[in-house]
């Protein structure tokens, strides 16, 4: 048993060699095959997600409004973290608006 634990050991030992020396391993291939997309892909995925319910941002526009409110005005650390939130989370909820109307309008996200 203990030389076929050494032969699988090495086998293994070389396989990780030869992966060293070429970046275009067999691991790396294997994963880019299985997922089906080419970097392109992944990159405009990245970029334009999908968005499976739009109804998502519909409930998140409330809830950041909620916060603005409610939760920056007990915020410490000063006037300036408070305005620097609200800011940061005002134009969130922009945003979210800015896509839910291009997305009733029909333009494709």
């Amino acid at each position: 048993m203990n030389g076929v634990d050494q032969g699988t050991k090495r086998a293994q030992e070389t396989k990780s060699a030869a992966a060293a020396e070429r970046p275009e391993t067999a691991e790396f291939q294997a994963s880019r095959d299985a997922a089906g997309e080419s970097l392109d892909d992944i990159l405009i995925n990245f970029v334009m997600p999908a968005i499976p319910e739009p109804a998502i941002l519909r409930r998140s526009v409330p809830i950041l409004q909620h916060f603005i409110t409610n939760l920056v005005p007990d915020l410490e650390g000063g006037e300036q973290l408070k305005t620097l939130a609200r800011a940061l989370i005002e134009g969130e909820i922009e945003r979210h608006r800015d896509l839910l109307g291009r997305m009733q309008e029909g333009i494709e996200i």
